[in-house]
């Protein structure tokens, strides 16, 4: 799982990385095993988590660690 999200510029598809993962890997599990490996790995400082709350939905996404910012100017670029 980590080695998809390390080769993902952006945010992370959250069912596309499901797809793909269980394709590699063969496991299948649900969605809320995937979303926990997420939260555990964004804990742990392996990758970033950003937080969108509105008033009655808090979506998180899910991203690897920039390695530097010269990352985000050439998304900006695009």
């Amino acid at each position: 799982m980590l080695d998809y999200i390390q080769d993902r510029p952006g945010y992370i598809a959250f069912f596309r990385m499901i797809r793909e993962v269980a394709q590699k890997t063969g496991a299948r599990h649900t969605q809320k095993w995937y979303f926990r490996r997420l939260c555990a790995l964004a804990l742990e400082g392996y990758i970033e988590a950003k937080v969108q709350r509105s008033r009655h939905q808090m979506p998180i996404m899910f991203r690897r660690l920039p390695e530097n910012g010269l990352e985000e100017l050439l998304q900006m670029e695009v």
